[in-house]
């Protein structure tokens, strides 16, 4: 096995739901990621224009085809949130269904943001998916 790919965002922009501002969770998480950015970044002042960025490269990029998504050949886990606020349930199920051997896993009780808010459900789940495919 050459690596293990784990997917963890939308194939292309039909992916994501339109979201609604203000949004509660996403402006906790936000204020969560703004002060952790000024800590651990090399460019501390440039959260906004990092998320700026991060929100173009969301509505634009990745922009797989199916044909791409059929020739992964390492083994896929497609991780969603019950509650997740970007990706689209269908278009998670559409993953699983596109690439050969994934499997769509279900985060039940969490947002978008699981590895914030249950770190070790998160955890768990990222540990037995690698026990799983890894030598």
């Amino acid at each position: 096995m050459a690596g293990v790919f784990f997917f963890g965002c939308n194939m292309d922009p039909s992916g994501t739901k339109e979201i609604e501002w203000p949004h509660a969770v996403i402006g906790r998480c936000f204020s969560r990621h703004t002060r952790d950015y000024a800590e651990l970044s090399a460019t501390p002042d440039q959260f906004k224009a990092f998320t700026e960025a991060v929100g173009e490269m969301q509505k634009t990029q990745p922009n797989y085809s199916a044909a791409d998504l059929a020739e992964i050949q390492v083994p896929v886990a497609i991780v969603q949130s019950e509650h997740d606020e970007f990706i689209k349930p269908e278009h998670a199920a559409y993953l699983a269904e596109s690439i050969p051997g994934a499997e769509l896993i279900q985060l039940p009780g969490v947002s978008h943001f699981a590895p914030l808010q249950r770190p070790a459900q998160f955890n768990e789940v990222v540990l037995t998916f690698l026990a799983r495919v890894l030598p």
